[in-house]
């Protein structure tokens, strides 16, 4: 028989396995993970047989509406089932489970970023609605006239806060954190120009760059990163209207911007 819980911070641990199973993330990795996201995490769990067979993990944010209001938000991460078991409900019954146990805690929202162009429609079924867009493109290395300094996780999230307008998701410090630690030893930076300030929140994979966010945009400060950090050409994200990229549902009685950005998305 299927239940569904919240765990403790003490039984994170227990998932390791099947998020390995899934992800194929390393023991140290997954445990890096829990230690960076702390108390900024909830986590839920179907078990069947005493053995963890789906999972999610709710990371706090909120949800900044065009009036610059604040809606409390999670934003569902990890979310898997062990391979002999999807196809039988299990991800939806969960997602369910969590959604109810979030607004029972003050959650307006939930924001998630499926994986594929299939799960868009997974969750479209499940009430999810598309509201976050980016733009992505790439440039090739190239030193140029911008200043660039390592930040830690508090100067970058002041800088993203000041350069979001409109509709977005906003993560407090501790989740930047989390972003400097899967970055691969790459981190979040300080870019500046003559005429622009920006933070970017780079990986390295080889001798390409992947630049997750970089507010405003500044191809020219994505050049510069990427020959800092020895690398041939960036791949950049940024705020624009062209890719739908995330899915938002409202558990309560709010209203979903039409229109979003959510830029980190931890991946």
């Amino acid at each position: 028989m299927t239940t569904y819980r919240q765990l403790s911070t003490a039984e994170y641990p227990t998932l390791n396995g099947l998020w390995q199973q899934c992800f194929g993330d390393t023991e140290q990795e997954i445990t890096a993970f829990w230690r960076a996201v702390g108390d900024e995490v909830r986590v839920f769990a179907a078990w069947d047989g005493g053995k963890a067979v789906s999972m999610l993990c709710a990371l706090s944010a909120d949800l900044v509406d065009e009036a610059g209001g604040l809606l409390p938000a999670a934003y569902l991460y990890a979310v898997c089932t062990a391979p002999e078991r999807r196809n039988q409900g299990l991800a939806a019954g969960l997602t369910a489970y969590a959604e109810n146990a979030l607004r029972r805690q003050g959650v307006a929202v939930t924001a998630l970023v499926p994986a594929n162009t299939n799960l868009f429609r997974f969750y479209e079924k499940l009430g999810y609605e598309t509201v976050f867009y980016h733009r992505e493109y790439s440039v090739p290395a190239k030193a140029g006239p911008v200043k660039l300094t390592r930040i830690d996780a508090d100067g970058y999230r002041s800088l993203r806060e000041m350069q979001l307008f409109g509709s977005f998701l906003s993560y407090d410090a501790p989740l930047l954190h989390l972003q400097e630690v899967i970055s691969g030893g790459a981190g979040l930076y300080r870019a500046e120009t003559d005429k622009l300030v920006c933070c970017a929140a780079v990986q390295k994979e080889g001798v390409l760059l992947h630049i997750k966010e970089l507010l405003p945009d500044c191809p020219a400060a994505a050049s510069a990163l990427a020959a800092a950090l020895h690398c041939q050409s960036a791949v950049v994200r940024t705020e624009g209207h062209g890719t739908p990229f995330g899915m938002a549902k409202a558990l309560g009685g709010v209203r979903l911007p039409r229109m979003a950005y959510l830029g980190l998305a931890f991946d």
